[in-house]
């Protein structure tokens, strides 16, 4: 399987929301629907301190939590990609998900149904780019597999996990963060 992630550069962001307004007005969510999550995270200790913006949706996790716990077998993970959807005829709107998921992806509908960022699937089948990648203005979200964020060469380090974020060793997310002016030591403070 060709995983496919985000990466964030967390340098560039600049908090905007573009890509979190994007994605709502492109899945046709309601207002308090956010597939994708923009807060501001402040870390470390004077006078080594650091803030930066951060941009979160649906991991499409390795070893996803919401899948395990879907007692009608909802929630899918497609071979080919990696990406998590979910099967909006067979959900029950158990919550069961939401409850499972550290980084609060799956969210109730009006309708009572789970939902949740679905990569923009259908625009990836199709040869697009995710809406929120495309509209970020500062260039800080990307996607690709998630092996190639990793071969990247910077002078940058490539996080799996910085302050703000849940532990990434509980579901395997499929987000790499780079980063220049966070340090290792700030990350988890």
């Amino acid at each position: 399987m060709n995983q496919i992630g985000f990466l964030i550069d967390l340098d560039k962001c600049i908090g905007c929301h573009s890509c979190r307004v994007s994605c709502q007005v492109h899945n046709k969510t309601s207002p308090n629907v956010n597939w994708r999550q923009v807060t501001t995270i402040e870390s470390g200790k004077f006078p080594d301190v650091t803030q930066y913006n951060l941009s979160i949706a649906c991991n499409h996790c390795k070893d996803p939590a919401c899948i395990k716990v879907c007692p009608v077998n909802a929630i899918h993970k497609h071979p080919k990609d990696g990406i998590v959807t979910i099967d909006s005829k067979a959900c029950n709107g158990c919550q069961r998900c939401t409850g499972a998921c550290p980084y609060g992806a799956p969210q109730k509908m009006l309708n009572g149904k789970i939902s949740k960022c679905d990569f923009c699937k259908s625009r990836i089948d199709e040869g697009q780019i995710p809406v929120c990648v495309e509209t970020c203005v500062g260039g800080a979200l990307q996607y690709g597999e998630l092996k190639s964020f990793e071969k990247k060469s910077s002078d940058r380090k490539i996080l799996k996990e910085v302050s703000g974020f849940a532990n990434p060793n509980l579901t395997n997310p499929s987000i790499r963060f780079l980063a220049g002016n966070i340090s290792e030591k700030n990350k988890n403070s």
